[in-house]
This record gives C-alpha cells, structure tokens and sequence, in this order.
C-alpha cells in the first residue's frame, strides 16, 4: 500500500512528456543543419562544427551541473534548462548567421546539461518505482519522439528544399516544454527510513507472486564498457548526421527524403532500444557484443549504393543496431547508479554522448572534406577497433546475485 501511495502520488507522465517534446524537435534542427548551411555555401569541414556545437559545451555540462542540481533540486534544474535554451533559440527569429548559429548551440548545450540527466535521475532517485521499467518507457518516449520528429520534417521539407522556416519552428516546442516544467514536474519522492522500514517489513509479511522481482542482480560493471558503446554509436551517428546528408545532396536527393530515411532507422532504433531495456544485463552482454561486430561491417555498403531502397534498408538495419546498443548502455548506467545509490552516472552517460559525439562528428568531418568514401571506410574501422576493445573488456563484468 505505501508503495502505491508513492507511486500515484509522484507523477511520471510530465517526465515522458518533456523527454517527448524535446526528442519532437531535436531532429528538426539537427538534420536540417547540414543541408541548409551547405546550402549556403559552408565548408563541410566547418558544417562539422556547427552540427556539434551544441556537444562541445554538453561533453562537460551534466557533470559540471550536477553538485547544483543536487541542491537546486530536478524540478527547478529542468525549469532553468527549458528557459535557457528557448532564449537561445529565440535567436533563430533574429539571425542565422553561422556564427552566431554557433554561439547560439555553445549555449545551448551547457543549459542541457540541466535537462536529461535529472530527467533519468528523477527515474532513479525514487525508491518505490521498477527502475528499469520505467527507464524502457522514458527510452521509448523519446526515441518515439525524433521518429514523429523526423516525418514531420519530412513532411514540411517536401513543400520546400529552403529549411531555412524548420529553425524558426523549434523554438515553439522549447516554450511548451517550459510551460509543462513549471506546471507539472515534480521533484521525485524519496521516503525517509521509517517508512521504508515499514515498507519493508510489509513485503517481508506478504506473499507475493512477484516476489522474485525484489531480487535484483548487482553487477561489477567496467565503466569503460559502456563508454566504448558510446563511442561505437556516436560514430554511427555520424552517418544520419553529416555523411549521409552530404552523400544525398552530392546524388541530387531531395531533403524530404534523408528525413524519411532519417525516420526509417529511428523507428527501427525505438524498437529494438525499448526491448534491449526489458532484457536482462546476462542477455544484453551477448547481444551487445554480436551487434557491435555486424555494425561495424554495415556502414562500408553506404560508399556503392545509390539506390534510394538500398539507402532505406541499410537505415533500418542501423537503426535497429544502434537501438540495441545505446539500449545496452542506459540499462548498464542505471544499474550503475542503483549499485552504487547515486546520480553520477546519469550525468557521466549524458556528459561522455556530449563527448564522442562532438569528437567523431568532428574527426569524420575532416575526412569527409578529403572524400565522402574516405569518411564511410573510417567510420567503419573505429567501430571495428572499439568491438575488438570491448570484448577484451566485456570479459571482466561480473555478477553477484542478492536480494533486497
């Protein structure tokens, strides 16, 4: 019953709905990005910078924000993160001048750093919750997001090859999400020890049929393992990102369609990342490892093909790698915080996407000004060196089975 208590009386759905409505807009800006300035005639080398900029701040950010986000608390953090960034992006309106475009993201993504690590750490913090069920539907709310996100700037390009009125569209979604943080999230509820002595002593009287799921696995979990997923996804990312838009305006696509291919892989990565959630650690330390090496391999077919249902296939197959992986890499951080009863590791997960996504988007900008091919043979090298790395690593988590 004090379980029920709790969880009725802490609301998740603003957690969802934020996660949602941010994850909407993401895409929006982030594809249109690369299109629209190599539109105006901006180096690919420089386009590199301009789609990471908002990771260059967001690679130090969570950590640096989180000893404030303890004290301040995640309702007013998220508050200040959805006021900073709707000002910032209120600059779109004025000017889309690359540089200030550039200044515009640098603060963009510190201000993040605010958002979706106490949006994981609310998940987290509240004791009288299933953790990683409620993580596989905050995975799902968000990834669903950039899906809609992503046909919707499908749709608007279709009407124009100028995305130049996407970036005067993303701000309005920011406000909303504003709106909801003040009037609906809540800071999570953390019962004192006498109530959870009394909820414990409850579930030790009871005979549940669920029982089995108070116990947990406590694993000796190499931090450096989850890392090395990231990095393999951050390069893949690279593709949706930077090469691919490139490659598709090079082949004479239109923009309308590296948003349906875009929507393609992020459908088929909400898949398979919601039910690599719901799997268990043991499970996941196999397929994770199996998924690594055939990424690896996939992206080398993207240099041959310029049929547009080759482009659709292999969006589809990466998508769904990528769910696996970044799947993986949640679960293996969540469980990190709950082993070790923190927060941290929310803001290391977010702080090391910020990271690598900014160093590969940068590198394979570089190598994709030399030769579009030259970008794709490195993307898939890195992955294969980190898959060799990894299963060096993967050998040492451990697992020790108690009982709460």
């Amino acid at each position: 019953m004090i379980n029920e208590f709790y969880k009725h009386s802490w609301r998740f759905w603003p957690i969802i709905v934020l996660s949602f409505i941010f994850g909407f807009s993401s895409p929006l800006i982030m594809i249109a990005t690369p299109i629209y300035f190599f539109q105006q005639g901006v180096e690919i080398k420089f386009l590199g910078l301009l789609i990471t900029a908002v990771t260059i701040t967001y690679t130090f950010s969570p950590i640096l924000l989180n000893k404030i986000s303890d004290r301040v608390g995640r309702r007013k953090s998220v508050i200040i993160s959805m006021v900073g960034a709707s000002i910032s992006q209120l600059l779109f309106y004025i000017t889309l001048d690359p540089i200030v475009f550039l200044i515009e993201r640098l603060f963009e993504g510190l201000i993040l750093g605010f958002f979706f690590p106490n949006l994981m750490a609310s998940i987290s913090d509240n004791p009288t919750i299933d953790h990683h069920k409620y993580l596989a539907r905050f995975n799902l709310s968000w990834s669903l997001a950039l899906v809609f996100g992503t046909l919707f700037g499908a749709i608007l390009s279709s009407f124009s090859s100028n995305l130049e009125f996407i970036f005067y569209i993303s701000p309005i979604f920011l406000i909303l999400n504003t709106i909801i943080a003040i009037l609906f999230f809540q800071d999570p509820n953390i019962p004192n020890s006498e109530v959870l002595n009394i909820n414990s002593t409850l579930n030790s009287n009871t005979s549940d049929p669920n029982q089995e799921e108070m116990e947990i696995r406590q694993y000796k979990i190499p931090v450096i393992i989850p890392l090395l997923l990231i990095l393999a996804i951050s390069m893949g990312s690279g593709n949706s990102s930077l090469l691919y838009p490139v490659r598709s305006a090079i082949l004479g696509f239109p923009p309308s369609t590296t948003y349906l291919l875009n929507v393609i892989g992020t459908f088929s990565s909400s898949i398979s990342m919601y039910l690599a959630s719901l799997l268990a650690i043991k499970i996941l330390k196999q397929i994770s490892i199996i998924t690594l090496f055939f990424y690896s391999f996939l992206f080398i077919f993207f240099i041959f093909s310029k049929d547009f249902f080759i482009f659709l296939t292999l969006f589809m197959l990466s998508g769904f790698f990528y769910g696996i992986l970044y799947g993986t890499t949640s679960k293996l951080f969540m469980t990190l915080n709950l082993a070790k009863k923190t927060s941290k590791y929310s803001s290391i997960s977010e702080s090391s996407i910020g990271a690598f996504f900014f160093i590969t988007q940068m590198f394979l900008g570089f190598i994709a000004d030399i030769d579009i091919a030259l970008g794709y043979v490195t993307l898939s090298l890195t992955i294969l060196i980190t898959f060799f790395v990894t299963l060096f690593f993967i050998r040492n988590m451990r697992e020790t089975k108690i009982t709460l």
